[in-house]
């Protein structure tokens, strides 16, 4: 039996944010969440829905019964959900999940349950959200080789996405567990490796994308996950540089984390 709440739930929430506001404003916010429970994702989104985003990138969800229950609750509340295909062995994935926007899935070269993307019909032109969940940094040998060919699998997805429709503007973002080499505490930077380092620098060197975050804070500290040997900034947006110049906001807010919904913060980044 379902009691008034559940059912109110399952209805979706009166206060999630009108389809009207895609005209003026794209409100993106990129959380991973913390293979949440159902009763977290329950907490979770009324957090969401409190933030007025309109794009939502969702990193680290589960494939399961919560995964499952995150996606129907955001449909039930006026969001088109893009999921990505899943398989047996995958335990993770990246929803990404939209409000008064046209969208369509976009195929990209590799795409997998952690990677994958959305094309947008905006106020401000067609634009493909892709969101990532890259590999977490085990601290191993094992790991890094992983790690490596998993970001250079992104990286020359990326680059063939970008050659094949050099005039739809791209917006990256999600968990890419790297730090930003130059920035942060020396201790968390001296955990990631030479190839950590080159993929999040490939954003430029090889994607010509722009760190959104850091082009806007230049002298910024924000770090959004913390561990036992310090905090590291692992979320990150990156945008072609005509996006950027539209972007009138970017940063982090740290509540969801310090309340403990997720251990990282929520990044937000608004375009006008």
């Amino acid at each position: 039996m379902t009691n008034a709440s559940e059912q109110d739930f399952l209805f979706g929430s009166p206060d999630v944010v009108e389809d009207g506001v895609a005209a003026k404003e794209f409100r993106l916010l990129a959380l991973n969440i913390e293979s949440p429970s159902a009763d977290r994702v329950r907490r979770q989104l009324d957090w969401l829905y409190g933030t007025g985003a309109n794009v939502l990138v969702l990193t680290e969800v589960r494939v399961n019964e919560a995964g499952d229950l995150l996606a129907r609750e955001l449909t039930s509340s006026g969001f088109a959900v893009t999921r990505p295909r899943t398989g047996h062995d995958d335990r993770y994935m990246t929803l990404i999940a939209t409000k008064g926007y046209q969208s369509r899935p976009v195929q990209l070269v590799g795409e997998n349950a952690r990677f994958h993307a959305v094309r947008l019909t905006t106020h401000f032109g067609s634009l493909d959200v892709i969101g990532l969940y890259s590999l977490t940094n085990g601290m191993s040998a094992e790991s890094s080789a992983a790690r490596r060919v998993f970001q250079q699998q992104v990286t020359q997805s990326l680059a063939a996405r970008a050659a094949a429709e050099p005039t739809i503007p791209l917006l990256v973002t999600g968990d890419l567990n790297v730090v930003e080499p130059g920035h942060g505490p020396a201790a968390s930077r001296a955990l990631f490796e030479d190839h950590d380092f080159d993929f999040y620098l490939d954003f430029g060197r090889r994607l010509g994308l722009v760190d959104s975050f850091r082009q806007t804070h230049p002298d910024a500290a924000d770090l959004t996950w913390y561990g036992p040997k310090g905090g590291q900034r692992l979320d990150h947006v990156f945008t072609t540089p005509d996006v950027h110049t539209r972007v009138v906001s970017v940063g982090f807010d740290h509540d969801v984390r310090t309340s403990r919904l997720s251990d990282h913060s929520a990044l937000r980044l608004t375009v006008t």
